[in-house]
């Protein structure tokens, strides 16, 4: 997904339309890193105005994440919505904003030479789609902070943890004031 920048059309009418469906490998992901389950996939449209390349589509994969608060493996599909901005490097910010070209909202890009990879562009853009949280489900009770047991399954026979020593006065100006 490398191209060369004088093969992709000038104006948006006759952009270059790609649809790709890759293994996570191939983004350099890992399994260590960001667990995809099947593919990479997605449709995108790529054009330029002088040498400033858009590239406007949709993004998708399939994660596995852990819940955060009972570590249960969630499946969670990303899908993003792109517009992004790719400029020679030789560019200056101030130069493209000054065009009106793009706005300081755009997702922004530089290229060097006459290629465009946009590879790392597409596992950047799949990584800034994992949500911060992803829980197993709404009411997750999460994990004994005694024993470590799953409170979802069973319940366990742990008493509940004693407050902090530090806060028993705060604890009892609490009451007094109430």
């Amino acid at each position: 997904m490398r191209y060369l920048i004088a093969d992709i059309p000038q104006g948006h009418a006759k952009g270059l339309s790609q649809s790709f469906s890759e293994s996570p490998e191939g983004f350099g992901f890992t399994e260590d890193e960001l667990r995809i389950k099947g593919k990479v996939s997605g449709h995108l449209k790529l054009w330029r105005e002088g040498s400033l390349v858009t590239i406007q589509g949709e993004i998708s994969a399939n994660v596995a994440l852990h819940c955060p608060r009972c570590l249960e493996t969630v499946m969670t599909s990303l899908h993003r919505v792109v517009t992004l901005r790719c400029f020679p490097e030789a560019a200056t910010m101030s130069g493209i904003h000054e065009t009106g070209e793009v706005t300081p909202e755009d997702d922004m890009y530089t290229y060097a030479g006459m290629f465009l990879d946009i590879r790392p562009i597409i596992r950047e853009q799949v990584v800034l789609a994992v949500p911060p949280y992803s829980y197993c489900r709404q009411d997750c009770q999460g994990l004994c902070v005694v024993c470590g047991q799953d409170l979802n399954s069973t319940q366990c026979a742990c008493s509940s943890p004693q407050p902090d020593a530090r806060f028993v006065v705060l604890q009892h100006l609490k009451q007094t004031l109430e």
